[in-house]
Protein backbone atom coordinates (compact mmCIF):
# COMPACT_ATOMS: atom_id res chain seq x y z
CA UNK A 1 0.00 0.00 0.00
CA UNK A 2 2.89 2.27 0.79
CA UNK A 3 4.64 1.46 -2.28
CA UNK A 4 1.63 2.45 -4.35
CA UNK A 5 0.83 5.72 -2.47
CA UNK A 6 4.58 6.82 -2.80
CA UNK A 7 4.49 5.90 -7.09
CA UNK A 8 0.66 7.77 -6.82
CA UNK A 9 2.67 10.91 -5.11
CA UNK A 10 5.82 10.69 -7.97
CA UNK A 11 3.17 10.37 -10.71
CA UNK A 12 2.16 14.21 -9.66
CA UNK A 13 5.42 15.18 -9.99
CA UNK A 14 5.86 13.64 -13.29
CA UNK A 15 6.24 16.93 -15.20
CA UNK A 16 8.76 18.39 -12.48
CA UNK A 17 11.49 19.59 -14.01
CA UNK A 18 15.19 18.49 -13.33
CA UNK A 19 16.06 21.89 -11.87
CA UNK A 20 14.72 24.97 -11.21
CA UNK A 21 13.59 26.65 -14.44
CA UNK A 22 15.38 29.96 -12.88
CA UNK A 23 15.11 32.02 -9.72
CA UNK A 24 12.83 34.34 -10.73
CA UNK A 25 9.17 34.40 -12.20
CA UNK A 26 6.30 35.14 -12.94
CA UNK A 27 2.26 35.77 -11.05
CA UNK A 28 -0.65 34.77 -12.67
CA UNK A 29 -1.68 36.28 -15.76
CA UNK A 30 -0.76 40.04 -14.69
CA UNK A 31 2.85 38.19 -15.10
CA UNK A 32 3.87 40.24 -12.06
CA UNK A 33 7.72 39.71 -11.75
CA UNK A 34 9.13 37.94 -8.52
CA UNK A 35 11.53 36.29 -6.95
CA UNK A 36 11.03 32.69 -6.41
CA UNK A 37 11.97 33.00 -2.71
CA UNK A 38 9.97 36.02 -1.21
CA UNK A 39 9.99 37.55 2.07
CA UNK A 40 6.41 36.94 4.80
CA UNK A 41 6.44 40.28 6.92
CA UNK A 42 3.94 38.57 9.99
CA UNK A 43 6.98 38.83 12.60
CA UNK A 44 8.44 41.64 10.92
CA UNK A 45 4.84 43.50 11.78
CA UNK A 46 4.65 41.77 15.21
CA UNK A 47 3.16 39.01 16.81
CA UNK A 48 6.45 37.26 17.68
CA UNK A 49 7.85 37.79 19.91
CA UNK A 50 10.45 40.69 21.09
CA UNK A 51 11.23 42.29 17.46
CA UNK A 52 12.85 45.73 16.72
CA UNK A 53 12.63 47.95 14.17
CA UNK A 54 16.38 47.91 13.47
CA UNK A 55 16.32 44.60 13.03
CA UNK A 56 13.45 44.82 10.99
CA UNK A 57 14.64 47.12 8.58
CA UNK A 58 17.97 45.56 8.29
CA UNK A 59 16.07 42.37 6.74
CA UNK A 60 14.35 44.39 4.18
CA UNK A 61 17.13 45.90 3.34
CA UNK A 62 19.10 43.11 2.63
CA UNK A 63 16.59 41.31 0.85
CA UNK A 64 16.89 43.66 -1.49
CA UNK A 65 20.86 43.46 -1.59
CA UNK A 66 20.44 40.08 -2.53
CA UNK A 67 17.39 40.86 -5.06
CA UNK A 68 13.92 39.84 -3.70
CA UNK A 69 11.52 41.14 -5.81
CA UNK A 70 8.33 39.09 -3.37
CA UNK A 71 7.63 40.75 -0.52
CA UNK A 72 4.00 39.33 1.42
CA UNK A 73 2.50 41.95 4.19
CA UNK A 74 -1.22 42.39 5.48
CA UNK A 75 -2.86 45.54 7.31
CA UNK A 76 -2.70 43.09 10.64
CA UNK A 77 0.58 42.48 10.61
CA UNK A 78 1.47 44.34 13.44
CA UNK A 79 -1.96 46.42 12.92
CA UNK A 80 -0.29 48.17 9.45
CA UNK A 81 3.38 48.11 11.04
CA UNK A 82 4.61 45.75 8.25
CA UNK A 83 3.13 47.94 5.26
CA UNK A 84 4.84 50.93 6.89
CA UNK A 85 8.37 49.12 7.34
CA UNK A 86 8.05 47.86 3.56
CA UNK A 87 6.94 50.99 2.06
CA UNK A 88 9.78 53.25 4.12
CA UNK A 89 12.69 50.51 3.16
CA UNK A 90 11.36 50.59 -0.68
CA UNK A 91 11.07 54.75 -0.54
CA UNK A 92 14.71 54.73 0.82
CA UNK A 93 16.10 52.30 -1.80
CA UNK A 94 14.17 53.90 -5.25
CA UNK A 95 13.10 50.58 -5.63
CA UNK A 96 10.13 48.55 -6.71
CA UNK A 97 9.13 44.75 -5.71
CA UNK A 98 6.42 42.77 -6.27
CA UNK A 99 3.80 43.60 -2.75
CA UNK A 100 0.98 41.54 -1.92
CA UNK A 101 -0.96 42.50 0.51
CA UNK A 102 -4.37 40.92 1.95
CA UNK A 103 -8.07 42.04 3.31
CA UNK A 104 -8.43 40.41 6.46
CA UNK A 105 -12.40 38.77 6.54
CA UNK A 106 -14.95 41.48 8.40
CA UNK A 107 -15.22 41.11 12.20
CA UNK A 108 -11.88 38.43 11.88
CA UNK A 109 -14.47 35.17 10.78
CA UNK A 110 -11.16 33.19 9.36
CA UNK A 111 -13.03 30.17 9.26
CA UNK A 112 -17.01 31.03 7.91
CA UNK A 113 -19.24 28.52 8.00
CA UNK A 114 -20.69 26.93 4.23
CA UNK A 115 -23.75 29.04 5.36
CA UNK A 116 -22.57 32.54 5.41
CA UNK A 117 -23.05 34.60 2.69
CA UNK A 118 -19.59 36.40 1.47
CA UNK A 119 -21.29 39.51 2.02
CA UNK A 120 -21.28 39.12 5.43
CA UNK A 121 -17.32 38.40 5.20
CA UNK A 122 -16.20 40.39 1.82
CA UNK A 123 -18.73 43.34 1.73
CA UNK A 124 -18.04 45.91 -1.28
CA UNK A 125 -17.65 48.38 1.38
CA UNK A 126 -14.78 46.40 3.34
CA UNK A 127 -12.82 45.27 0.11
CA UNK A 128 -12.55 49.40 -1.29
CA UNK A 129 -11.70 50.62 2.65
CA UNK A 130 -8.79 47.62 3.44
CA UNK A 131 -7.76 48.51 0.06
CA UNK A 132 -7.30 52.31 0.33
CA UNK A 133 -5.89 51.94 3.55
CA UNK A 134 -2.83 49.44 2.13
CA UNK A 135 -2.62 52.12 -0.42
CA UNK A 136 -1.88 55.17 2.34
CA UNK A 137 0.46 52.69 4.13
CA UNK A 138 2.59 51.48 1.58
CA UNK A 139 2.46 54.30 -0.05
CA UNK A 140 1.96 53.17 -3.51
CA UNK A 141 -0.84 54.14 -6.47
CA UNK A 142 -1.09 50.36 -7.06
CA UNK A 143 -1.31 47.47 -5.02
CA UNK A 144 0.60 44.57 -7.29
CA UNK A 145 -1.54 41.58 -5.69
CA UNK A 146 -4.69 42.43 -3.27
CA UNK A 147 -5.51 39.22 -1.78
CA UNK A 148 -8.66 37.93 -0.19
CA UNK A 149 -7.37 36.44 3.37
CA UNK A 150 -10.13 33.50 3.16
CA UNK A 151 -12.77 32.10 1.30
CA UNK A 152 -15.64 29.27 1.65
CA UNK A 153 -16.58 27.15 -0.95
CA UNK A 154 -20.42 28.02 -1.12
CA UNK A 155 -18.94 31.57 -2.27
CA UNK A 156 -18.08 30.04 -5.82
CA UNK A 157 -20.63 31.67 -7.55
CA UNK A 158 -20.79 34.89 -5.88
CA UNK A 159 -19.52 37.91 -8.42
CA UNK A 160 -19.90 41.10 -6.45
CA UNK A 161 -16.46 40.57 -4.91
CA UNK A 162 -15.01 40.03 -8.18
CA UNK A 163 -16.42 42.92 -9.79
CA UNK A 164 -15.05 44.84 -7.26
CA UNK A 165 -11.39 43.86 -7.58
CA UNK A 166 -12.16 44.06 -11.44
CA UNK A 167 -13.04 47.67 -10.60
CA UNK A 168 -10.26 48.24 -8.81
CA UNK A 169 -7.56 46.81 -11.54
CA UNK A 170 -9.74 49.18 -14.12
CA UNK A 171 -9.39 52.17 -11.77
CA UNK A 172 -5.47 51.52 -11.69
CA UNK A 173 -5.19 50.75 -8.14
CA UNK A 174 -4.43 47.45 -8.16
CA UNK A 175 -2.78 45.16 -10.58
CA UNK A 176 -4.00 41.43 -9.57
CA UNK A 177 -5.93 39.90 -6.81
CA UNK A 178 -6.09 36.68 -5.16
CA UNK A 179 -7.10 34.37 -2.35
CA UNK A 180 -4.79 33.13 0.66
CA UNK A 181 -6.87 30.10 2.06
CA UNK A 182 -7.30 29.18 5.61
CA UNK A 183 -4.71 27.21 7.11
CA UNK A 184 -7.06 23.79 7.92
CA UNK A 185 -8.90 24.13 4.30
CA UNK A 186 -6.68 23.50 1.63
CA UNK A 187 -9.27 22.78 -1.25
CA UNK A 188 -11.77 25.35 -0.34
CA UNK A 189 -10.34 27.54 -3.53
CA UNK A 190 -10.72 24.42 -6.02
CA UNK A 191 -13.93 25.83 -7.23
CA UNK A 192 -12.86 29.38 -7.96
CA UNK A 193 -9.90 27.68 -9.70
CA UNK A 194 -12.14 26.09 -12.11
CA UNK A 195 -14.17 29.06 -12.69
CA UNK A 196 -11.42 31.12 -13.99
CA UNK A 197 -11.76 33.89 -11.29
CA UNK A 198 -8.53 33.80 -10.08
CA UNK A 199 -5.16 32.66 -10.96
CA UNK A 200 -3.01 33.52 -7.74
CA UNK A 201 -3.38 31.60 -4.32
CA UNK A 202 -1.55 31.36 -1.16
CA UNK A 203 -1.98 27.87 0.43
CA UNK A 204 -0.25 26.38 3.58
CA UNK A 205 2.50 24.05 2.16
CA UNK A 206 5.42 22.53 3.84
CA UNK A 207 7.40 19.14 4.50
CA UNK A 208 5.11 19.24 7.83
CA UNK A 209 2.12 19.46 6.31
CA UNK A 210 1.96 18.15 2.41
CA UNK A 211 -1.82 18.42 2.49
CA UNK A 212 -2.36 20.41 -0.72
CA UNK A 213 -1.00 18.00 -2.55
CA UNK A 214 -3.57 15.49 -2.82
CA UNK A 215 -5.87 17.32 -4.80
CA UNK A 216 -5.17 21.54 -5.08
CA UNK A 217 -1.43 20.90 -6.66
CA UNK A 218 -2.35 19.20 -9.41
CA UNK A 219 -5.75 21.09 -10.06
CA UNK A 220 -3.97 24.58 -9.97
CA UNK A 221 -0.82 22.70 -12.29
CA UNK A 222 -3.70 21.87 -14.37
CA UNK A 223 -5.20 25.64 -14.68
CA UNK A 224 -1.75 27.64 -14.54
CA UNK A 225 -2.44 28.73 -11.12
CA UNK A 226 0.19 30.31 -9.57
CA UNK A 227 0.73 29.01 -5.97
CA UNK A 228 2.62 31.00 -3.44
CA UNK A 229 3.83 28.52 -0.45
CA UNK A 230 3.07 30.08 3.04
CA UNK A 231 4.35 28.70 6.12
CA UNK A 232 7.19 26.95 4.33
CA UNK A 233 9.58 26.85 7.61
CA UNK A 234 6.00 25.98 9.50
CA UNK A 235 6.06 28.80 11.83
CA UNK A 236 10.31 28.36 12.40
CA UNK A 237 10.20 24.73 13.45
CA UNK A 238 11.86 23.20 10.14
CA UNK A 239 15.18 25.57 11.22
CA UNK A 240 15.62 22.77 13.13
CA UNK A 241 16.45 24.84 16.40
CA UNK A 242 13.48 24.07 18.50
CA UNK A 243 13.37 20.94 21.38
CA UNK A 244 10.61 20.10 23.64
CA UNK A 245 11.90 22.28 26.37
CA UNK A 246 11.02 25.24 23.90
CA UNK A 247 8.99 28.03 25.80
CA UNK A 248 8.12 31.25 23.35
CA UNK A 249 8.15 34.30 25.08
CA UNK A 250 5.05 36.34 25.88
CA UNK A 251 3.58 37.96 22.95
CA UNK A 252 4.50 35.37 20.37
CA UNK A 253 1.25 33.60 19.20
CA UNK A 254 2.93 30.43 19.38
CA UNK A 255 3.12 30.28 23.09
CA UNK A 256 -0.51 29.14 22.69
CA UNK A 257 -0.41 26.66 19.88
CA UNK A 258 3.24 24.93 20.45
CA UNK A 259 3.42 23.79 23.50
CA UNK A 260 2.52 20.46 25.61
CA UNK A 261 1.19 17.38 22.84
CA UNK A 262 1.57 19.79 20.23
CA UNK A 263 5.43 21.09 21.29
CA UNK A 264 6.39 17.28 21.26
CA UNK A 265 4.73 16.05 18.38
CA UNK A 266 6.57 18.58 16.01
CA UNK A 267 9.99 18.44 17.81
CA UNK A 268 9.94 14.53 17.02
CA UNK A 269 9.11 14.90 13.53
CA UNK A 270 11.50 17.95 12.79
CA UNK A 271 14.13 15.26 14.08
CA UNK A 272 13.16 12.67 11.46
CA UNK A 273 13.96 15.05 9.05
CA UNK A 274 17.05 15.53 10.39
CA UNK A 275 18.14 12.25 10.53
CA UNK A 276 17.25 12.20 7.04
CA UNK A 277 19.57 15.41 6.08
CA UNK A 278 21.86 15.06 8.14
CA UNK A 279 23.75 17.94 10.31
CA UNK A 280 25.64 19.69 7.21
CA UNK A 281 23.32 21.30 5.67
CA UNK A 282 20.47 23.94 6.64
CA UNK A 283 17.38 22.41 7.69
CA UNK A 284 15.52 25.79 6.80
CA UNK A 285 16.80 25.52 3.53
CA UNK A 286 16.08 21.83 2.72
CA UNK A 287 12.30 23.20 3.24
CA UNK A 288 12.45 25.94 0.98
CA UNK A 289 13.60 24.08 -1.84
CA UNK A 290 11.38 21.43 -0.62
CA UNK A 291 8.57 23.40 -1.58
CA UNK A 292 10.40 24.61 -5.16
CA UNK A 293 10.57 21.25 -5.93
CA UNK A 294 7.21 20.73 -6.75
CA UNK A 295 6.26 21.65 -10.10
CA UNK A 296 2.97 23.72 -9.17
CA UNK A 297 4.66 25.82 -6.66
CA UNK A 298 5.83 29.02 -8.31
CA UNK A 299 7.27 31.09 -5.20
CA UNK A 300 7.30 30.45 -1.43
CA UNK A 301 7.40 33.30 1.39
CA UNK A 302 9.04 32.50 4.33
CA UNK A 303 8.87 34.78 7.33
CA UNK A 304 12.05 36.74 8.67
CA UNK A 305 13.08 38.60 11.83
CA UNK A 306 16.98 39.23 10.43
CA UNK A 307 19.18 39.91 8.26
CA UNK A 308 21.16 36.76 8.59
CA UNK A 309 17.38 34.64 7.89
CA UNK A 310 17.50 36.68 4.78
CA UNK A 311 20.21 35.71 4.05
CA UNK A 312 20.16 31.81 4.52
CA UNK A 313 16.60 31.74 3.01
CA UNK A 314 17.70 33.21 -0.33
CA UNK A 315 20.89 31.25 -0.47
CA UNK A 316 18.69 27.85 -1.44
CA UNK A 317 17.71 29.47 -4.70
CA UNK A 318 21.33 28.68 -6.09
CA UNK A 319 20.98 25.07 -4.73
CA UNK A 320 18.33 23.69 -7.07
CA UNK A 321 15.50 20.91 -6.08
CA UNK A 322 15.91 18.02 -3.74
CA UNK A 323 17.18 14.97 -4.86
CA UNK A 324 14.01 12.49 -6.03
CA UNK A 325 15.55 10.25 -3.44
CA UNK A 326 15.21 12.21 -0.88
CA UNK A 327 12.04 13.79 -2.12
CA UNK A 328 10.63 10.00 -1.90
CA UNK A 329 12.22 9.62 1.92
CA UNK A 330 9.64 13.07 2.75
CA UNK A 331 6.80 11.41 0.97
CA UNK A 332 6.76 8.17 2.80
CA UNK A 333 7.05 10.22 6.04
CA UNK A 334 4.28 12.06 5.11
CA UNK A 335 2.08 9.09 4.46
CA UNK A 336 3.64 7.17 7.24
CA UNK A 337 3.41 9.71 10.22
CA UNK A 338 3.64 13.55 9.38
CA UNK A 339 -0.44 13.58 7.81
CA UNK A 340 -1.56 12.89 11.35
CA UNK A 341 -2.84 15.52 13.61
CA UNK A 342 -1.42 18.51 11.26
CA UNK A 343 -0.33 21.83 12.76
CA UNK A 344 1.95 24.29 11.25
CA UNK A 345 0.64 27.43 12.07
CA UNK A 346 -1.76 29.73 14.01
CA UNK A 347 -5.23 27.83 12.59
CA UNK A 348 -8.57 28.32 12.92
CA UNK A 349 -7.75 31.66 14.82
CA UNK A 350 -5.97 33.07 11.98
CA UNK A 351 -2.92 35.45 11.16
CA UNK A 352 -3.14 38.66 13.48
CA UNK A 353 -3.80 39.36 17.19
CA UNK A 354 -6.99 39.51 17.20
CA UNK A 355 -8.19 40.12 20.52
CA UNK A 356 -5.73 43.19 20.32
CA UNK A 357 -5.65 45.02 17.05
CA UNK A 358 -8.74 46.49 15.42
CA UNK A 359 -10.24 46.36 11.79
CA UNK A 360 -7.96 48.59 9.77
CA UNK A 361 -8.94 50.31 6.99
Amino acid sequence: MNSMRLFEARKRREHMQPEYPRASSYLGSARLPISRIGIGTWAIGGGWGPQSDEDSLKALHKALDLGCQLFDTAPLYGNGHAEELLARVLKERGKHATIITKISPLNYQWAPAASTPINEIFPVEHIIKQAEGSLRRLGVDCIDCLMLQTWCPTWDHERAWYHMMCRLRDQGKIRAWGIATSDHRHDEVNGVIEAGLVDIIEVPYSILDQRASERFLPLALKHHTSVIARSPLASEALTGLWDEQRIFPRGDWRRRVFRGEVLQRTTRRVNRIKALVGTDVSLAQIALRFCLSHPAITATIPGVQNAEQVQCNLAALEQGPLPQELLDQITTLWQEDFCHDVRTSVGEEGEGERRRTKQLS
